[in-house]
C-alpha cells in the first residue's frame, strides 16, 4: 500500500467519534481478512455516508434507504460486496444510540433489505451430483496435455524424459508375463494319443 493510501484509511478512523471509529476499524479489518474489495476505503466510504444520510433523513427512512442504495450503485457493487457494507451498517446501527434521534425505523428497514439480498444469494447445491462434470473436466484437461506431451517432454532433461516415458510404457504395450512349463503346453499323452 502507498502512504497516502494508508493516510486516507487511517482518516476514516481517527475522527473524533471514537464509538464510530472502533466500527470502522473493524470494518476494516474484517475487509483486508476476507479480500471481498479491491480498494479497501470503499467500504468505509459508504460506511460513512450511510451514517450521514441516515442522520440527515432519519425522518423520511424509505427516502434514506433509498440514497443509501444508490450509492452503493454507483460503486458498482456485487451482490456479496453490498451485502457485507448492509450488514456493518446495520451492526453499527443496532449498537448506536444517535442524540434525539430515532432510527429505528432506518434499521427494521434496511435490515430487511439485508435479509433480502442474503436470500437472493445463489445456494450451492451440495447435494448435487457433481462426478460427470468432474470426470468431464478431467478428460479435457487430459487431451490437452496429450496433445502438449512432445514439447514438455523435449523441455526435460534426458534421463527425466527416460523415466516418463519408462511410467508410461505400459500404458502403450501389453504387459508380458511368464510362462512356466505346464501352463499352456499340451499334454504329452494327449498328443500321443491321437497321433497313433
Amino acid at each position: 500500500m502507498k502512504i497516502k493510501e494508508i493516510e486516507r484509511l487511517e482518516s476514516h478512523f481517527k475522527s473524533g467519534n471514537e464509538h464510530q471509529n472502533r466500527y470502522v476499524l473493524e470494518m476494516l479489518c474484517d475487509v483486508i481478512q476476507q479480500g471481498n474489495f479491491e480498494i479497501l476505503e470503499i467500504p468505509l466510504l459508504l460506511f460513512n455516508k450511510a451514517v450521514n444520510i441516515f442522520t440527515v433523513h432519519h425522518k423520511t427512512p424509505l427516502r434514506a434507504i433509498q440514497d443509501f442504495e444508490d450509492e452503493c450503485d454507483n460503486q458498482k457493487l456485487i451482490q456479496d460486496q453490498k451485502l457485507f457494507v448492509f450488514e456493518w451498517v446495520c451492526k453499527f446501527l443496532r449498537n448506536t444510540n444517535f442524540k434525539d434521534i430515532d432510527l429505528i425505523e432506518i434499521l427494521t428497514l434496511l435490515t430487511s433489505k439485508t435479509e433480502r439480498l442474503k436470500s437472493d444469494k445463489p445456494k450451492i447445491e451440495y447435494n448435487k451430483p457433481i462426478t460427470r462434470s468432474i470426470r468431464d473436466g478431467l478428460k479435457e484437461f487430459m487431451q490437452k496435455e496429450i496433445e502438449l506431451m512432445p514439447e514438455t517432454l523435449m523441455q526435460l532433461e534426458p534421463l527425466q524424459r527416460l523415466n516418463i516415458l519408462c511410467k508410461l510404457l505400459p500404458f502403450v504395450l501389453p504387459k508380458v508375463e511368464s510362462v512356466t512349463h505346464r501352463l499352456g503346453e499340451p499334454d504329452e499323452f494327449k498328443v500321443q494319443r491321437y497321433h497313433d
